[in-house]
This record gives C-alpha cells, sequence and structure tokens, in this order.
C-alpha cells in the first residue's frame, strides 16, 4: 500500500514537473507581450535541459504523449537559442576598431591590474558599467590615459561609462538621463563616423527593464549613423529587450557568445555582457578575466561595413 502511494506521488511530481517545465519553455517567447517573459527567456535553457530526462521517465510511466511534448519543448528551447551560440566571429583583418566592455562592480578595493588590462588592450573605445568614486580613484591611470570620458549617472554610485581615445565629433556627446546610457560620435581610424554608446539595464521583471529598453529603443532610433554598443543588459541576447534594442540600433551580436557573469554555467547561460555591432559588420570577442569584477570582460575587434 505504501508502495502504492509512493509511485502515485512520484507520478504526479514527473507529470508536474513537466508541465511546469513546458510552461517556462512557453512563457520564455512571450517578452513582447508579458513583461515577465524576459524573465523566464533567461532560464529557458535550463528548463530545455530538464525537460529532457522528465522525457525518460514519462517514457517508463507509459506518458508517451507528454513525453513527446517534453522533448519538442526541449528541441524548441535549444533550437532557438542554436543561432546564438554558434555565431563564432570572425578575425578582423586590415582596419579595426577595438572596444573593451566591462562592468566595474562598484564595491571599493584597488583595481591596478584590470586598469592596467584595459590600457594594454588598445581599446579605442572603453564601455564600462557601475562607475563609482571608488573605482575611479583606483583605476585612475586608466581614467586618465582616455582624453575623451562620458560619465552618466544611473543607479546611486554605479553610472554608466564611455572613454575613447579616438577623435570625437564636438556637441555629439550625450547623457540619457537615468536611462543608463551613455554616448559619444567618434570618427573611426579608416574615418568613418560611428556612435560608440555604454549601456546598462535593470533587471528583468519584477523590476523595470522592458520600459527602460522602450525608452533607450526611442533614443536610438533617432541616431543617424552606425552604432556600436558594449553593456551589461542583464539580459541574454535571445530575450525581447536586447532584440529590442538591436532592432532599433540596427546592429547585431558579436561573437562567440559566452557566459559572462559568475553566477551563469552550462545549464544557466548567462551571456549579460554582450557588444553590438552594425549589420554588416564582421570581427570577434574575446573574455576578459574578472579582475575583482563579478563580470568578465570582453574585448571586441571590429570591422565595419
Amino acid at each position: 500500500m505504501g508502495n502504492g502511494k509512493f509511485d502515485d506521488a512520484a507520478r504526479f511530481a514527473v507529470r508536474a514537473s513537466a508541465w511546469g517545465l513546458l510552461a517556462v519553455v512557453a512563457l520564455g517567447f512571450l517578452g513582447g507581450v508579458l513583461a515577465a517573459g524576459d524573465t523566464f527567456a533567461v532560464v529557458r535553457p535550463l528548463a530545455g535541459t530538464l525537460l529532457a530526462p522528465i522525457a525518460i521517465g514519462l517514457f517508463r510511466q507509459s506518458a508517451r504523449r507528454l513525453a513527446i511534448l517534453c522533448l519538442l519543448g526541449s528541441f524548441v528551447s535549444f533550437g532557438s537559442l542554436a543561432p546564438v551560440f554558434l555565431a563564432s566571429g570572425t578575425p578582423c583583418k586590415n582596419t579595426c576598431l577595438t572596444l573593451y566592455q566591462k562592468n566595474l562592480l562598484s564595491r571599493a578595493w584597488p583595481r591596478y591590474p584590470l586598469a592596467d588590462d584595459i590600457i594594454a588592450s588598445g581599446a579605442d573605445i572603453v564601455t564600462l558599467q557601475e562607475v563609482s568614486d571608488h573605482n575611479r580613484k583606483y583605476m585612475a591611470r586608466m581614467y586618465d590615459h582616455y582624453p575623451t570620458k562620458v560619465i552618466c549617472p544611473f543607479r546611486p554610485r554605479q553610472d554608466v561609462g564611455l572613454l575613447t581615445s579616438l577623435p570625437i565629433i564636438v556637441g555629439s556627446a550625450f547623457c540619457l538621463e537615468g536611462a543608463g546610457l551613455a554616448g559619444v560620435q567618434v570618427i573611426t581610424p579608416d574615418a568613418k563616423y560611428v556612435w560608440a554608446l555604454s549601456l546598462h539595464l535593470e533587471w528583468p521583471f519584477p523590476y523595470d527593464q522592458m520600459s527602460q529598453a522602450l525608452r533607450i529603443a526611442d533614443k536610438l532610433e533617432t541616431l543617424d549613423g552606425p552604432v556600436v554598443i558594449g553593456g551589461d543588459f542583464n539580459m541574454v541576447p535571445w530575450g525581447r529587450s536586447a532584440r529590442m534594442i538591436r532592432k532599433a540600433s540596427g546592429t547585431r551580436s558579436l561573437g562567440p557568445i559566452q557566459t559572462s557573469y559568475e553566477k551563469g554555467g552550462p545549464f544557466l547561460p548567462l551571456p549579460i555582457d554582450q557588444v553590438l555591432v552594425p549589420t554588416g559588420a564582421t570581427g570577434r570577442m574575446t573574455a576578459r578575466p574578472e579582475h575583482g569584477s563579478d563580470h568578465e570582460g570582453r574585448l571586441a575587434s571590429i570591422a565595419l561595413p
């Protein structure tokens, strides 16, 4: 009798898990109509992974239809992500624009190795998030190294910054107040005019990421000319808010796409630090060490179209 109750409970648990995971996968595609959809999009790879063993358990329970539905859900989950993770990028040849993307982490401690790494990279553009008085003090040599600095207030002690050694268009620098966006139009080594932007999105629902992304997208649509963006999106590339920003700016994600946040892993990839380049641009992105932050850096070499 006890075994029968245990078997019933196990069958219920497996079926309930199956429907719950299928709901997560489905909701992860609904960011366009539900703000919470992007939150589920973040965990969609994990849900897709778990659906595979759940399907095996359902086959053993002779629940074949639900098992097939779980396998389909797993396939859809991973199939939708394949284009993102297969975008490996191509080495940049000839004249390349270089961009170093980094969430600094605002907490105070000496950051001399990180400052040295950014300077040694030779990056033309540096996009920064969580700029604070503390890391500006400990990384003063990096800030001094770049003649143009655009620092925009965002969260308390977590500003958004952009540094560049390139010539700029006078009067083009801007801050989108309170929206985590800093920008300036630069002249590249091959005499092209490009908007260089640094972006920091809030966390997704129940936080205010979607309305922030809408405001940023509206601003991006007003910019005349190609755009390059480095940022901590706090969102995976397949999320609605990230896709909205790419569409508004006429950009694509530069690969390879890899987890950049310390809490990510093989079953929950969190490639939230991204570099966006104009459609038609080529190039490749490489990972840089955390150097005391909870985010890896990203160094992009970009050949503009």
